[in-house]
This record gives C-alpha cells, sequence and structure tokens, in this order.
C-alpha cells in the first residue's frame, strides 16, 4: 500500500540532498498570510477549548462574501480533505476526470474502488475542454470533477461550459465537483459558480485558504453545496 501524499515533503528531500532545495509544490500568493490570520492562529492556540465543531463564525463570514447560505457551507481539512470526504459519501461507481488535472481526485476515487474514467485535453488547444467534455457526461458517470483554473494547466474553464456541465450532470444524476481553490488568483475570473448552487443542488463547488492566503500549514477549507 503506497502512502497518499498531498504537497511537498521537504522532511525527505533534505535527508537525501544536501544543496538548496527549491520547492514547486505548493503554489501560494506570494504576500503571504495575512499578519490578521497569523495573529487569530496564535491566539487560538492558546485557547484551551475546543473550537466550534459547526464553524458557525467562519461559516457566516464565507457566507456573507459568496453570496451564499451558512448552511451551504462545508468546512474540513483542507480542499484535499473534503475530496476523500465527497468521495467516501458518495462512492460513486464510475467516475470522469480530465487528464491531465490534480491526481487528488483519481487518489481518492481509487479509495473508495470507483472506475475512473479520464476525458484527454489536447495540448494544441492548451489543455482547455471543449464540447467533447459534455459529449463524455452521460448516465452512466455518478460523479465528474472539473478544476478552475486547472491544476497544473492553470487555464480557466469558460463559465458557460461549466453551467452547461452541472445542467448536464443534473440531467444523467451525478454530482459535478469543481475545483475554484486557485480561482481568486486568476484575473477576471469573477464570482466562480457560487452563483450557480441553490440552482443546482448537484454541484459541489471546492475552495481553500491555502492558495489564496498563503495559509497551507492550517490545513482549512470549504465547500459550497445546496444539498
Amino acid at each position: 500500500m503506497s502512502e497518499p501524499t498531498h504537497g511537498g515533503d521537504l522532511v525527505t528531500a533534505q535527508t537525501s540532498y544536501s544543496g538548496e532545495i527549491l520547492d514547486f509544490s505548493t503554489n501560494l500568493n506570494p504576500l503571504g498570510m495575512p499578519p490578521e490570520a497569523a495573529e487569530a492562529a496564535a491566539r487560538a492556540v492558546r485557547d484551551p477549548a475546543y473550537p466550534d465543531p459547526q464553524c458557525r463564525a467562519l461559516r457566516t463570514a464565507l457566507a456573507d462574501r459568496d453570496g451564499a447560505a451558512p448552511d451551504q457551507i462545508l468546512c474540513g481539512c483542507g480542499a484535499a480533505g473534503l475530496i476523500y470526504r465527497l468521495a467516501l459519501a458518495l462512492k460513486p461507481r464510475r467516475a470522469l476526470i480530465t487528464a491531465p488535472t490534480f491526481s487528488e481526485y483519481e487518489a481518492a476515487l481509487t479509495l473508495t474502488g470507483c472506475q475512473v474514467l479520464r476525458h484527454p485535453l489536447a495540448a494544441s488547444r492548451n489543455f482547455d475542454p471543449d464540447g467533447a467534455l459534455l459529449d463524455a457526461i452521460g448516465p452512466d458517470l455518478d460523479l465528474v470533477f472539473l478544476c478552475t483554473p486547472n491544476n497544473p494547466t492553470g487555464r480557466l474553464i469558460p463559465p458557460d461550459l461549466l453551467a452547461e456541465a452541472a445542467a448536464r450532470c443534473r440531467s444523467a444524476g451525478a454530482v459535478l465537483a469543481v475545483d475554484e481553490c486557485f480561482l481568486p488568483l486568476s484575473d477576471g475570473a469573477g464570482p466562480g459558480l457560487a452563483p450557480l448552487v441553490g440552482e443546482y443542488p448537484n454541484l459541489f463547488l471546492l475552495r481553500a485558504f491555502t492558495k489564496s492566503y498563503a495559509m497551507a500549514g492550517l490545513r482549512l477549507g470549504y465547500g459550497l453545496c445546496a444539498n
């Protein structure tokens, strides 16, 4: 059984290489963590009480920012933790991912015994999906994973294509999970699919503080879903 990995393993790298190490495993906001977040984390470490298990204050603040309802937000141990929780909760039989994309989707799906189908993205199209992606969404699927901007290509999926994918998944009875973790670092990305959450209960959005606020060590992510 192989060990699951997420991000870079600098400890192993430092034991096998004595020179300078450049870590390309995490793509973070170059401005670093906001001072207010670091101060809040330090206060929380000193607090002898357990934190709110329902994350009520955080969910309320996120709901206000994202234009959602607090009960549409699920907080988790980074976006990666929510990817595994989603796969384990749904236990899909067949799922569709693009290729290339973030490897954690397939790892989580494989863990549940799911058959993973790959939709290849062409280098000649800058790895941008097109209508062929919609044709690949059928009633034999239980779950579809998409990522915008895609990791590792950095390419945004057009909003109209994402909306059509949500509609196709709804018709097929499949859940559409869209990873928007890098969206706040993209130019002209807008609010993402958050305005469609209420319209599509089969839509699950993944977001994280890791990339936007350079908070990889705090392992904080959340999902948006009307279901």
